[in-house]
């Protein structure tokens, strides 16, 4: 019975959307936005670790001091205080243990 009720109204939900032109597509191309900056947000793109000292070793993201990839909370609870990101081909690096937890990053370089 219940199966019968869902499949009753989705059809009802899609015949409604389907007379409103524009509102399905509307709907999908908001939400996969929406998704596509979360992610673009919150992950990073590091290919590598960091090999050579670079314009980020005044702020902490030197390479001797490495912790490897982890997440930008996991690293502040493992002692790290620099965290290193690469989005969309540009790096930087958030400096101070604070910031570093509060960032909420994924698969960046850690630095004690």
């Amino acid at each position: 019975m219940q199966l019968t009720q869902l499949a009753t109204l989705t059809a009802l939900i899609m015949t409604v959307s389907a007379a409103v032109p524009g509102v399905r597509n509307l709907r999908i191309r908001d939400q996969s936005e929406d998704l596509v900056e979360l992610v673009s947000r919150s992950s990073c793109s590091n290919k590598g670790k960091l090999k050579r000292p670079t314009k980020f070793a005044d702020q902490g993201c030197v390479p001797e001091k490495s912790r490897g990839f982890l997440s930008s909370h996991n690293c502040a609870n493992k002692g790290g205080t620099a965290y290193l990101c690469v989005q969309g081909g540009r790096s930087f690096c958030i400096s101070g243990k604070s910031k570093v937890k509060s960032a909420n990053y994924e698969n960046g370089e850690c630095f004690l």
